[in-house]
């Protein structure tokens, strides 16, 4: 079993939320949806999974870590009937890259599909948001 609590001090993070001050740290990968981050909360004695996009502030050494975990983490190209990968100027390449793209600004990656629920356009895997940039802008 691992010493989850003997850690690397050095891979710190404070989070946007404003319910838990002071360092987090990481411990590594939860292994329960792509790209979340399994990490130690030491003023609340507390495990927790979090993206990318919910760390406020973290040193060089951090930075590094999270976008070599992001990267190792970007999802397969999508693939044909016949499971050969999509290349470009293929629809679903195309979404597949943007996402890919996205996905290192977030850490984020919903599996399936999901379309806005106001419009219905096609979201990216990497849009944490329930309804599209231009229908978020609009309310």
């Amino acid at each position: 079993m691992r010493d989850w609590l003997n850690f690397d001090k050095k891979l710190w993070f404070e989070l946007h939320d404003e319910h838990c001050d002071g360092k987090h740290y990481i411990l590594g990968n939860p292994h329960t949806f792509t790209g979340r981050i399994f990490a130690y909360c030491p003023q609340k004695d507390a495990f927790f999974n979090i993206s990318l996009e919910e760390i406020k502030e973290m040193p060089t050494e951090t930075e590094y870590w999270i976008k070599g975990f992001i990267s190792g983490n970007e999802p397969s190209r999508p693939v044909d009937e016949e499971g050969k990968p999509l290349a470009p100027p293929s629809q679903d390449y195309i979404h597949w890259e943007e996402s890919v793209e996205l996905f290192h600004k977030t850490g984020y990656w919903y599996p399936g599909e999901r379309h806005c629920e106001i419009c219905g356009v096609k979201l990216l895997n990497s849009w944490t948001e329930f309804d599209c940039e231009n229908c978020l802008d609009k309310n």
